[in-house]
């Protein structure tokens, strides 16, 4: 299905969010499509001999749809996940499958262990190492760069409706609810919003900004 997505128009990627915890024979998994045509690719998908039942629901307000399915793991695949086995090194999600064919993960662990996955991993698969930082938390959680107050501040506006639209509260209520002057909780908001957006669009590859 990497290959299908790859080669049809229309597609642009699929994103592996969730797995069963433990890998082996038969797993379940959730992925988001994102692409135009649900029909195409569910077509595609039941032709697979490795599915065993699957099923999809829209994403609302935006483009593609979520697919949660369960399938017997092919040989292939089987090769490819060995080498993370058994080493302590944690594949953080999502795992994206882009359309140039290549598949983005990032792991966590020790880096003598990272380096025995990366090495037991099937002949013919290249591997480009693109970042090595220290982990907290920002892969899964676009919220952990922030400061305590800028998230008390940025949940207090999503609850009371400061980004609904139209809008249903004031930048002075939230600061009333903050304890805060106007000026404080605008600028909790805005470094939070700050903080926020330039994760979310890190993530997000360049074909998909269109």
């Amino acid at each position: 299905m990497h290959a299908f997505v790859a080669d049809t128009p229309g597609f642009r990627e699929t994103r592996l969010r969730h797995w069963n915890p433990s890998v082996g024979d038969r797993n379940t998994l959730v992925f988001f499509v994102d692409g135009d045509d649900e029909a195409a690719y569910t077509e595609a998908l039941a032709e697979q001999p490795s599915i065993v039942e699957y099923e999809t629901a829209a994403a609302e307000g935006r483009r593609g749809f979520h697919l949660a399915l369960t399938e017997n793991q092919r040989s292939a695949d089987a090769r490819l996940t060995a080498s993370f086995l058994d080493t302590g090194v944690v594949v953080v999600p999502p795992v994206i499958y882009r359309a140039d064919r290549t598949i983005d993960v990032s792991l966590v662990g020790a880096n003598d262990e990272l380096t025995t996955a990366l090495d037991g991993l099937p002949d013919g698969i290249d591997v480009t190492v693109r970042r090595v930082r220290p982990y907290d938390g920002r892969l899964s959680d676009p919220t952990a760069a922030l400061t305590p107050r800028q998230l008390a501040a940025l949940e207090v506006a999503v609850e009371t409706g400061y980004y609904a639209d139209p809008r249903e509260t004031t930048l002075d209520a939230v600061a009333e609810e903050l304890d805060c002057s106007v000026g404080t909780a605008a600028e909790h908001l805005r470094k939070a919003e700050a903080a926020v957006l330039r994760r979310c669009v890190r993530s997000v590859p360049r074909g998909r900004r269109a």
